[in-house]
C-alpha cells in the first residue's frame, strides 16, 4: 500500500502544468458563402495552428431570404456546433443586419432605406443595403432577430464559451455609416448617409428642437430658410469630407451622431434583455482614420457608453489604440482584428501584429474566409501565435495631447501629424485625451430670436375678380448677377434665391436657354455645375416663369478667372477666437515686430475649394507644412511664431491630388522695431537667443562672406565642420540652419573662418 502510494504521489507531480492563455486569438470567418459546411475545414486549420476561439458572423438575410420565409440556421448550427463540441473553443457571434438590395421587401421599403447624399440607396459591395437609423420600424424588426439569436445560442454564455456578441449594418461589416456608394456598373465614390426622407424629418426636428425659430436656425447657419420643412444639411459634392464645416455641419454630425447612438443603444439594451451577462462589442472600421468622418465614429466614447467592448478593424497609423485606450470607460476592454484582405502584401499585416499586440489588448481576430488562402496568410497567424501567452499590459506613455471632436472633424490630419511627431511615427506611445466638445456642448440656443411678423395684422382688400386683375410677370432682382469661378476646376453653385422675384405669386420654373457648353443645370435645386476651360467672362440666358405662365428673359454671368493666392499676416491664437487680421504679407513688405502680436501666423488666401495647400518659409526660421483645411495656414490652428529678425521667403503650392493647381513665392523682411536704430544689428551678433533651428550671424560689411567656412564645437568639444548647404546668406546675414544636426538644447561654440585663419569665435544656445 505504502509503495502504490509513493507511484500515485509521483505520478501526479510529474504531470506537466498548462496555463491558461493570456490572450484569445480568434479565426475570424465572414461567412461570405451558404455553403452548410462553410469554412468548417478552416476553422480546424487555424485552431491547429493554435487559434482558441472563432468569430462568427450571422447575415439576417441569409436565415431569412423573405419576410415570410422560415429560418434557415442550417449553417450556423453546423458551425456552432463543430466550433463548440469537436474543436472546443470559444465562440464570439457578429450578427450581420445589412440585406441584399433585393430582399428588404417586408423588412423596409426603398424609402427607408439608408440613402447618400444624392440620393441613391446604399449598393456597395454585394449590393447591400441596410435601414435608415432613424426609421424605427425596421429597428424593431432588426431587434426582434436580434433577440432571436441571442435565445437560440445563449446556452454558450451559461456553458462559459460566448465570448461576445456584436451587431453592425455596413456593407463592410462595421458598426456606424457606411463611407462609400455605388451603382454597378459605376465606380464607386465616396458618399455622406443618411439623406433619407426619416433621416430629414430627423434633422428638421432636431433643428427646431435646439433654435425654435427659423430666424435663429438661419443666424447660426449663414441661410435664409422661410421655415424648418426647408432645412437640409450642406454637401460638398466634390469633396465629401467638407459637408461638416462649420456650425451647419457641425450640427448634421450631431444629428447623424444621435441617430447612430439611438440605434447602437437599442441593440445593446436588446442583448442584454436577453442575458445581462452577455458581452456586447461594438465593431466600428475606425474611430481615428480620415473616413471615420464618414462613418461618424469620432465620437465614439458616446456612441459606446452602454458597451462592454470597443473593437476595431486594424488602423496602419496604430494611433488608433492610443486614443482608445485612453479612453475607455472603467469596466471596457478594447479588441482589434486584421483581415487577409488588408494589405496586398502580407508582410505589412504581419507587421501589423506586434504593434497592435503591445497594448492592453486581449482579444485580436485573423478574418479568412477561403482556404486557397490559408497558406498565404499563415505568417499571420504564426506572428500572432507569439503572443497569445504574453500577459497583455499598456505601454508607457512617452507624451500626451488632448484633442477635441471638433478638431478630428475638421483637421483630422493636423492631429495625425502631430501623433506621428510626438511617437516617432508610432514607435512610442503617446496618451490621446478625447474631449467630445460638441456632444458635450451640444444645448438648446437660450433667447432665441423671434421670427419677424408683421407688428399689426395687415387687412385683405376685398377680392378682385382674375378678369380685372392681369397677372404680372416676374422681375429681375439681383441684376447682372455675376459668380467667379476658377479655371480648369470643378464648381458648384447655386443661384441665390432672390435673385428674382414675382410680385402676385412665386417663381415656378426656370430654364436655361443658352449657356456654354461646359456648364451643366440642374433646375430642381437651382445648381449649377461643370469645369470651365478658359478664362473670360459669359453670359447664361434663362427664362423665369412664374405661377400663371407668365415669363422673362434674364442674363446672369460667370467670369472665369486664375487660381489666386493671397498671403495674409493673422494673429497666431485664431483657434477660439475669430481670426485677427494684420494686412497682407506682399513681396518686399517689412514688418516690425513691436507693431505687432508677440505669436504670428500666415494664412493663405485663394480662390479654390478643397485643395492641400503646402507652405515652405525659409529664412531665420524655416519651416514645412501642408494644411488641407479652411482657412489654409502656416503653422497650424491656434499656433504662430515670433518671428526672428531678418529676411524671408515665403511660398505656397496648392495641390489637387499630385497636381500643382497654383502657386506663390514672396520675400519679406523682419525688422524689430520702426526705429532704424533699434533695427541695427551688431557685427558678428548671433540671435535669435535662444535659436531653435536656424541661427544667424550678422557679417561685417568689410567680409566677403562667400569666403567664410562655418564650424560648430559639441558639448563634448567635438568639432562639427557645417556644410554650406545648410547656410544662407542674405544682406550680409549668414542663416545657419543646425536642425539637420539634431542637437540637444544647450550652449554651442561656433567658429568662423577665412581660409585656415580662424577669425571670430561665438557662444550660442539652442532651446526648442
Amino acid at each position: 500500500m505504502k509503495n502504490t502510494f509513493i507511484t500515485i504521489f509521483l505520478f501526479l507531480f510529474s504531470i506537466p502544468s498548462f496555463s491558461q492563455p493570456k490572450r484569445i486569438i480568434a479565426h475570424g470567418v465572414l461567412n461570405l458563402e451558404p455553403d452548410a459546411n462553410n469554412a468548417i475545414p478552416l476553422m480546424t486549420k487555424m485552431v491547429e495552428q493554435g487559434c482558441n476561439a472563432v468569430e462568427l458572423t450571422i447575415m439576417w438575410d441569409r436565415i431569412y431570404p423573405k419576410a415570410d420565409s422560415k429560418p434557415n440556421w442550417t449553417q450556423i448550427d453546423n458551425q456552432v456546433n463543430h466550433i463548440t463540441k469537436n474543436l472546443k473553443v470559444k465562440l464570439a457571434i457578429r450578427i450581420h443586419l445589412g440585406r441584399e438590395f433585393a430582399t428588404i421587401k417586408g423588412f423596409w421599403d426603398e424609402a427607408g432605406a439608408i440613402q447618400d447624399f444624392k440620393g441613391q440607396p446604399l449598393t456597395v459591395y454585394y449590393n447591400n443595403n441596410h435601414f435608415s437609423f432613424a426609421n424605427q420600424a425596421p429597428i424593431d424588426k432588426a431587434k426582434m432577430f436580434v433577440k432571436e439569436v441571442c435565445e437560440r445560442y445563449g446556452y454558450l454564455q451559461q456553458s462559459g464559451q460566448l465570448i461576445f456578441i456584436s451587431v453592425v449594418n455596413t456593407p463592410q461589416q462595421e458598426a456606424g455609416y457606411a463611407y462609400e456608394n455605388q451603382q454597378w456598373p459605376q465606380a464607386a465614390y465616396p458618399a455622406v448617409f443618411d439623406h433619407s426622407k426619416y433621416a430629414m424629418i430627423k434633422l428638421r426636428d432636431w433643428t427646431r428642437t435646439k433654435y425654435t425659430t427659423i430666424r435663429t436656425l438661419n443666424s447660426y447657419w449663414g441661410t435664409s430658410y422661410r421655415n424648418f420643412g426647408e432645412v437640409e444639411p450642406y454637401v460638398n459634392w466634390w469633396n465629401v469630407k467638407d459637408s461638416f464645416r462649420g456650425r451647419r455641419g457641425k450640427d448634421w454630425y450631431l444629428v447623424r451622431q444621435d441617430m447612430l447612438k439611438s440605434y447602437n443603444d437599442q441593440m445593446v439594451a436588446t442583448i442584454k434583455g436577453v442575458n445581462p451577462s452577455i458581452k456586447v462589442a461594438q465593431e466600428f472600421g475606425s474611430v481615428t482614420d480620415n473616413l471615420s468622418l464618414l462613418r461618424n465614429t469620432y465620437g465614439f466614447k458616446n456612441l459606446t457608453q452602454n458597451a462592454d467592448i470597443i473593437k476595431t478593424h486594424s488602423n496602419y497609423t496604430i494611433m488608433e489604440y492610443d486614443m482608445i485606450l485612453n479612453n475607455l470607460n472603467p469596466n471596457q476592454k478594447y479588441y482589434s482584428e486584421v483581415a487577409v484582405f488588408d494589405k496586398p502584401n502580407i508582410e505589412e499585416i504581419k507587421q501589423l501584429i506586434p504593434k497592435i499586440l503591445r497594448y492592453n489588448c486581449e482579444f485580436m481576430a485573423l478574418y479568412i474566409d477561403y482556404e486557397k488562402d490559408f497558406d498565404k496568410f499563415l505568417p499571420v497567424v504564426r506572428e500572432a501565435m507569439k503572443f497569445i501567452n504574453i500577459e497583455p499590459s499598456n505601454p508607457v506613455p512617452v507624451d500626451s495631447i488632448k484633442v477635441r471632436l471638433s478638431q478630428m472633424i475638421d483637421n483630422q490630419q493636423q492631429i495625425l501629424d502631430e501623433w506621428k511627431r510626438i511617437s516617432d511615427n508610432g514607435k512610442n506611445t503617446v496618451k490621446i485625451t478625447l474631449e467630445e466638445d460638441i456632444i458635450n456642448d451640444n444645448k438648446q440656443i437660450e433667447n432665441p430670436l423671434p421670427d419677424i411678423v408683421e407688428s399689426t395684422p395687415v387687412i385683405p382688400p376685398p377680392p378682385i375678380p382674375v378678369s380685372n386683375l392681369p397677372n404680372q410677370p416676374p422681375i429681375v432682382v439681383l441684376k447682372d448677377y455675376t459668380k467667379e469661378i476658377v479655371v480648369n476646376q470643378n464648381f458648384q453653385f447655386r443661384l441665390p434665391d432672390n435673385t428674382f422675384y414675382d410680385n402676385d405669386g412665386f417663381i415656378s420654373f426656370i430654364e436655361v436657354l443658352d449657356a456654354p457648353t461646359w456648364i451643366a443645370f440642374n433646375r430642381f435645386e437651382l445648381n449649377f455645375y461643370g469645369k470651365a476651360p478658359y478664362l473670360g467672362k459669359y453670359g447664361i440666358k434663362l427664362r423665369i416663369y412664374d405661377n400663371s405662365g407668365a415669363s422673362i428673359e434674364s442674363i446672369i454671368f460667370v467670369e472665369i478667372v486664375p487660381p489666386i493666392i493671397d498671403f495674409e499676416l493673422i494673429k497666431g491664437d485664431y483657434f477660439d477666437v475669430p481670426i485677427e487680421p494684420w494686412g497682407f504679407i506682399t513681396n518686399q513688405r517689412i514688418l516690425y515686430l513691436d507693431a505687432l502680436p508677440e505669436q504670428l501666423n500666415v494664412i493663405a488666401r485663394c480662390n479654390l475649394d478643397s485643395v492641400n495647400m503646402v507652405f515652405e518659409l525659409n529664412g531665420p526660421y524655416k519651416f514645412k507644412r501642408s494644411s488641407d483645411k479652411l482657412p489654409y495656414n502656416l503653422f497650424g490652428e491656434g499656433r504662430g511664431l515670433k518671428f526672428p529678425v531678418g529676411t524671408y521667403t515665403l511660398s505656397a503650392k496648392a495641390y489637387k491630388q499630385d497636381s500643382v493647381i497654383s502657386s506663390k513665392s514672396i520675400q519679406f523682411y523682419v525688422k524689430a522695431s520702426t526705429n532704424s536704430s533699434a533695427t541695427i544689428i551688431a557685427d558678428w551678433n548671433a540671435y535669435p537667443i535662444p535659436f531653435q533651428q536656424i541661427c544667424n550671424i550678422k557679417i561685417p560689411e568689410v567680409e566677403d562672406a562667400e569666403k567664410l567656412s562655418f564650424a560648430y564645437y559639441t558639448m563634448i568639444g567635438k568639432k562639427q565642420p557645417i556644410r554650406k548647404e545648410y547656410i544662407n546668406i542674405v544682406e550680409k546675414t549668414a542663416y545657419i540652419d543646425l536642425g539637420h544636426a539634431d542637437i540637444s538644447n544647450g550652449n554651442y561654440m561656433i567658429e568662423i573662418s577665412r581660409g585656415t585663419e580662424v577669425i571670430k569665435t561665438i557662444k550660442v544656445s539652442k532651446n526648442n
